[in-house]
């Protein structure tokens, strides 16, 4: 079972989620970064963004609304630490995005032919700009308390 979650979750998929999402945001700090895949490789939390999007949604209560969404959420981010982190060196190398100090930027566009992405991500690109609004009004700290993050 643990081996088909890293076949669904690799990291091509995880370097195309980040590089949309810093396009969205053009940059981002590190530690936030770990945040985004246990996110959006989640296809029940996608599904549950794609049908909540509003601006006036506050990351409690979408932890709060979906409680067995988030319950996991500790074990995907540790789970997903490494496929973040390979993603990002191999973008770095690639020079499609860079870091500095604590945070990491886009260099260039990400430009696909939507045909070719396929429907997962095509449904994960969609609420990319609304995770971004939604994590953009809190601090590091805050999202890790939040999302009860262990270190």
């Amino acid at each position: 079972m643990k081996e088909v979650y890293y076949i669904y979750n690799n990291e091509a998929i995880a370097s195309c989620i980040l590089l949309a999402y810093l396009q969205n945001v053009k940059s981002i700090n590190t530690a936030q970064s770990c945040l985004i895949l246990p996110f959006l490789l989640d296809d029940r939390t996608v599904t549950y963004l794609t049908n909540i999007q509003n601006d006036d949604y506050k990351l409690e209560c979408i932890v709060n609304n979906r409680p067995k969404l988030f319950a996991y959420f500790n074990k995907r981010y540790l789970s997903l630490l490494p496929i973040t982190i390979n993603s990002i060196l191999f973008l770095n190398k690639n020079k499609q995005i860079g870091i500095s100090s604590n945070n990491i930027f886009t260099i260039s566009d990400f430009i696909y032919d939507e045909a070719d992405m396929g429907n997962r991500f095509e449904r994960i690109k969609k609420v990319i700009p609304f995770l971004a609004s939604i994590l953009n009004k809190y601090s590091t700290s805050q999202l890790y308390k939040i999302l009860k993050v262990q270190l």
